[in-house]
């Protein structure tokens, strides 16, 4: 394995995630504006600045692609935390330096612990901070505290209009996401991260049925993959013909759904699988046979829902729930501690920030609030993330800088204030998706409209402050409770399947408490994230390593797709403690066994008996419980596509690579 060269790496770290966001920039910048205007002509002149900057930050926090309702909430929390952190700006020149500290020691820390609970709110958490970094920018001495609570109470009331649009749309916006799984190109953890979405949002039940169905699909698209791999000539070519077939009506069912266009023809698909069954008539094979019975019964049972209008009114509403959760109690107890590689980031961001802020505070200078946003914008927890970044923010500051000054000496100085907007107008269309142009663009602003300098001592001050807080960064993740990753995928994904099997052992045991599958669920997460952790470094360390990540990538999906249908089982708890699932133990050891083993090993796994054994023992243990028969027949398809990945995985040679690599 040769580790990737500095332009290699910056190519990577440069390249686009997503589209351009022109639409969210438009919007935020629009209103930003308009704020502005009004702000001007109902005599709030003195906040201009803050209700600038805080539509800014409302519109990004409203724009996200969540639901009206969470939308709704996280706005709320918004405005709240974010008046505060104005407020605490405030009332720290009023009791001095000490004060101020305490104050930045509890804004710094807590937002970045919550991490521990997720992404998400890690990513609120961060915005959190953003929101008193500003604070503390531009508060530069006591101020009068109800009128800063009317800056930003007015700046949101501005961005709420993108509720408004929000609520005009919000039926779309559901549509789309219960459509996402019928689309081919959705992955697990695509589908995953849409349901993380909609999770607490009551949707119509046609939609919760729709969403279900797509769904199954995703999966089914994955079981497919393994059918097929084991097929040759003809039979190989028509269920080839079939897949296909599927994806395109999976295609026009999405679009059907987005925009309300009734069922779709089902005649060619039908046709193609006709075709299949005369040619296989005398080479009966149950997998082909499960996968094709399952994907026309989900094509028709969607064309009945799309067949007639879903009536809003009338129609009962459900929720889509998640996997269980560990309580906040259990979070605080198992992960804040120095153990966790985010309390420890927590702790050496608030050491930089204490001594950076400090000195805005006292006379806010420009080099040490820019210093103070190079240590945000590049310490992260780990030392590979930190590195990456560091290469990233100051590349593209020093591209931003080249240009500001080339501007500077092309135009007059009424023009850069132009060019100062438009680069805030890119900066939000190409943030996230387009992370070193958002850098460019940011930068080439921040030197357009800082007050005090001229435009190339500026640039040049950018370029200096934000290498010396990039080196700070690379201090404090050596210096202050430094820990090494070490990296060993294959006895990661051991680990993911052992913690899967006892955990399937628990529930399929039908003797367990919410408390224990809780217990075992977290640990089947723990193992899980952890494993796309160590993917990413991988990923990001070396070159040519991408046939190999694929393997590993696929069975991290397929593990999590089987952890999701366990757990969908115990939701079902009452169903469940009146039934035997004895002769479906061995789903849980014996099988789940052969891949422990292999991995273990480095072997090619034991063949699987005839799984479709299960299936009969399921149809008749289920048949008055179609959903929990439903989550059964996918823990047997998962266990097949588990298996055809290990034997890949194995063959390949992927096993014998990517152990014991410090990061």
């Amino acid at each position: 394995m040769e580790r990737e060269g500095f332009i290699r790496r910056f190519k990577r770290l440069s390249a686009p995630t997503g589209k351009p966001l022109w639409g969210h920039a438009f919007r935020a910048i629009g209103l930003a504006i308009l704020s502005v205007i009004i702000a001007y002509f109902i005599g709030l002149r003195q906040g201009i600045e803050i209700i600038f900057m805080v539509v800014l930050f409302a519109s990004v926090l409203m724009d996200q692609a969540i639901p009206f309702r969470k939308a709704v909430t996280f706005s709320v929390i918004g405005f709240i935390l974010m008046s505060l952190a104005f407020v605490s700006a405030s009332v720290a020149h009023m009791f001095g330096l000490p004060f101020f500290i305490v104050l930045t020691v509890i804004w710094s820390f807590f937002p970045f612990t919550l991490y521990i609970f997720g992404k998400a709110e890690g990513l609120f958490g961060y915005l959190i901070f953003i929101s008193y970094y500003t604070a503390t920018v531009l508060i530069k001495s006591s101020t009068n505290v109800f009128d800063l609570i009317i800056y930003v109470l007015f700046a949101y009331l501005i961005a709420s209009i993108l509720l408004v649009w929000k609520f005009i749309q919000r039926d779309n916006y559901k549509r789309k996401m219960v459509a996402s799984g019928f689309d081919p190109n959705t992955s697990i953890n695509k589908i995953g991260s849409v349901r993380r979405n909609l999770a607490g949002v009551p949707i119509n039940k046609s939609y919760h049925n729709l969403f279900d169905y797509g769904l199954y699909l995703t999966g089914l698209r994955n079981y497919g993959r393994t059918v097929h791999s084991r097929l040759t000539g003809k039979g190989a070519v028509l269920f080839e013909n079939f897949l296909n077939e599927s994806n395109s009506v999976s295609s026009s069912i999405a679009d059907h759904i987005v925009n309300k266009k009734g069922e779709v023809n089902l005649k060619n698909v039908k046709s193609t699988l006709n075709e299949l069954n005369l040619y296989m008539d005398e080479k009966v094979d149950e997998s082909i046979k499960f996968l094709a019975d399952n994907f026309i019964k989900f094509f028709e049972d969607s064309n009945r829902i799309l067949s007639s209008p879903i009536n809003k009114s009338e129609e009962e509403t459900v929720k889509i729930t998640l996997l269980n959760k560990m309580s906040f109690k259990q979070v605080i107890t198992s992960r804040f501690n120095l153990d966790s590689l985010y309390i420890r980031h927590a702790l050496r961001f608030t050491i930089a920030m204490v001594i950076t802020l400090s000195f805005v505070f006292i006379d806010h200078s420009r080099d040490p609030a820019w210093i103070a946003m190079g240590v945000l914008i590049v310490l992260k927890p780990d030392v590979t993330s930190t590195w990456d970044n560091m290469i990233t923010r100051v590349s593209f500051n020093l591209f931003a800088v080249i240009l500001a000054i080339i501007l500077a000496f092309i135009f007059p100085h009424y023009m850069l204030l132009i060019f100062a907007l438009v680069a805030l107008y890119f900066f939000r269309a190409f943030l996230p998706n387009h992370i070193g142009l958002s850098i460019l663009a940011v930068t080439v602003f921040t030197v357009f409209v800082w007050p005090q300098g001229e435009v190339i001592n500026n640039a040049a001050a950018r370029l200096i402050d934000i290498l010396i807080g990039s080196i700070v960064s690379i201090i404090l993740v050596y210096g202050i409770l430094p820990k090494r990753l070490t990296i060993n995928l294959p006895n990661q994904i051991f680990k993911v399947l052992k913690a899967n099997q006892e955990y399937a052992e628990l529930i399929l045991s039908g003797n367990y408490d919410n408390k224990a599958a809780t217990s075992k669920l977290e640990t089947s997460l723990l193992e899980y994230n952890n494993l796309e952790s160590s993917l990413k470094k991988v990923q990001d360390t070396f070159k040519d390593v991408s046939d190999d990540l694929k393997i590993y990538e696929d069975i991290s999906g397929a593990c999590y797709n089987l952890t999701e249908d366990i757990s969908a089982i115990v939701g079902y708890e009452s169903e469940i403690s009146k039934l035997d699932f004895s002769p479906l133990k061995d789903l849980s050891s014996k099988i789940l066994d052969i891949f422990v083993n292999a991995i273990e090993r480095n072997e090619i796994p034991e063949e699987l008996p005839d799984m479709h054994i299960y299936d009969e023992t399921i149809s008749k243990m289920l048949q008055e419980h179609e959903d929990i028969k439903q989550y059964f027949e996918w823990i047997v398809s998962d266990i097949y596509l588990i298996h055809y990945l290990t034997k890949e995985a194995v063959e390949t040679g992927a096993l014998e690579k990517y152990k014991d690599l410090n990061q």
